[in-house]
């Protein structure tokens, strides 16, 4: 569905979530700056061309912004490893364009011992235990696993209505925004 289709599908959301529009209301240096760089940068990145002839027309209008802002949140996080399942291959190729020198892995293989950054579908592809200081979590279909990803012991959770991302660092007080991102 079209961005703008959506506004018209369920006004209530989109206008619950207005309030955090674009960074307005976030008082946390850290969640302006990963609003503001990752989730409504509009600018195009090096690879934004090369990795967009992969997609198919209609991938293209539908999906394309998450893959953005997945290349995005890789560039601004810079992990040392990316999980992500093995029929995810689009997201993955999105991820590792935008931080180059980490080692994309499957993701049943979690180490929390590096900087790692997870794709996931279903909260059963990891444990939220195998998770630890410096990671990120996205989850894809959120809507459908809220209440898992509300339980989760991160530190900042943005809810993006499609999907999630935590981020596990104790140097930031425990917060979950609400975002509109169409």
């Amino acid at each position: 569905m079209p961005p703008d289709m959506r506004k018209l599908s369920n006004p209530w959301i989109w206008l619950r979530r207005l309030r955090q529009r674009r960074g307005y209301g976030v008082h946390s240096p850290f969640a302006f700056r990963f609003l503001t760089e990752v989730v409504y940068e509009q600018g195009a990145f090096y690879d934004f061309e090369v990795l967009d002839r992969q997609l198919r027309p209609l991938q293209r209008l539908r999906i394309r912004r998450l893959l953005h802002m997945l290349f995005r949140l890789s560039n601004f996080v810079q992990p040392e490893r990316i999980y992500v399942p093995a029929e995810a291959s689009l997201e993955a190729s999105y991820l590792q364009a935008g931080c180059k020198h980490a080692t994309l892995s499957p993701v049943e293989t979690p180490d929390c011992n590096a900087a790692t950054l997870c794709f996931v579908r279903q909260p059963s592809e990891v444990s939220a235990e195998t998770l630890g200081p410096r990671s990120v979590l996205v989850l894809d279909r959120l809507q459908s696993h809220k209440a898992w990803f509300r339980s989760l012991p991160a530190t900042v959770f943005f809810d993006l209505h499609d999907i999630g991302v935590a981020i596990f660092d104790n140097a930031y007080n425990r917060q979950y925004y609400t975002i509109n991102f169409e």
